[in-house]
């Protein structure tokens, strides 16, 4: 797949060249009024200095105590064009996958400038939208820094697998919250990050996020399942996660070794990563224990 960067639109033609246009420096002032979604983008906009301009943000940013009091967006993956369109703002800077582009056409008409990003869940990925927001807000002093901040913790954590002696076998489910339960195949942030912290994914078989059949699940053979918060929900004594079909006549589902990592670690990937890396990585492998 070839990487996509930034899909523009309403934007001036100047910059570094982005999928559907060129990404414009944009002169950011403290009287510019900034609405962005996803946690990944907005954790790059705080560390580019863009905080004090949000005046709307999309949920799932908790652990950013900065903007706790900055009004959050209605919806968490699908925004309307009204509730964005009611923070006034200047600039609206989104992901494609959250924003259509029916919605984006909308918010463009109303003379809001319009910037989606694609979600695209790897490590090329992470610093393109990091030196593309950092042209985009006008910042491309502090996305270098940042950039070169990112490589470094980056490096750390690759440091930290090559130490592993082990390949577990591993496979992410998305359950609870009234979501139906679903593995995370090729191509997905999770599966990415199962690889990256020196495991195998079982769902090599799907793409994208997908229904796995009792049989496919049990030939899968999963030693430990990868779970969101609330998937440790329990139904009829049971974690959610394990109600997946198969789930519990697995490795994993028959020692009951679920392993929950924040949300922030699960959205998508950024300057958190390495981060995500290390966590899962000393969760899995035993030989990593107190490094």
């Amino acid at each position: 797949m070839i990487p996509r960067r930034a899909l523009l639109a309403g934007l001036g033609a100047v910059g570094v060249a982005g999928l559907a246009g060129p990404v414009s420096a944009q002169s950011v002032t403290a009287s510019t009024r900034i609405v962005a979604t996803g946690s990944y983008l907005i954790e790059i906009l705080l560390q580019l200095g863009i905080g004090p301009q949000l005046v709307g943000v999309s949920g799932g940013i908790d652990h950013l105590a900065t903007i706790s009091r900055v009004p959050r967006l209605r919806g968490f993956r699908q925004m309307s064009a009204e509730s964005i369109l009611a923070m006034r703002p200047d600039l609206y800077i989104s992901t494609t996958d959250i924003t259509g582009p029916a919605v984006a056409a909308q918010v463009r008409q109303a003379g809001v400038q319009v910037a989606l990003f694609e979600n695209e869940p790897t490590l090329p990925g992470i610093e393109e939208r990091i030196t593309d927001l950092g042209t985009l807000v006008g910042r491309q002093r502090q996305a270098a820094d940042l950039l070169r901040r990112f490589r470094a913790d980056l490096a750390n954590a690759r440091g930290l697998v090559a130490r592993t002696r082990t390949r577990p076998r591993g496979l992410f489910i998305l359950s609870g919250g009234n979501r139906p339960t679903v593995v995370a195949g090729r191509g997905t942030g999770p599966a990415n990050l199962l690889e990256l912290s020196g495991c195998v994914n079982v769902a090599t078989s799907i793409e994208g996020f997908r229904v796995m059949s009792q049989e496919a699940m049990i030939a899968a053979a999963p030693q430990f399942i990868l779970i969101n918060r609330d998937g440790r929900e329990v139904r009829d004594g049971v974690p959610v996660a394990l109600t997946a079909p198969g789930a519990l006549q697995t490795p994993a589902g028959r020692a009951r070794r679920l392993i929950s990592m924040p949300g922030k670690y699960l959205q998508g990937f950024g300057i958190l990563t390495p981060s995500a890396i290390r966590a899962l990585a000393r969760a899995v492998h035993p030989e990593l224990a107190g490094r």
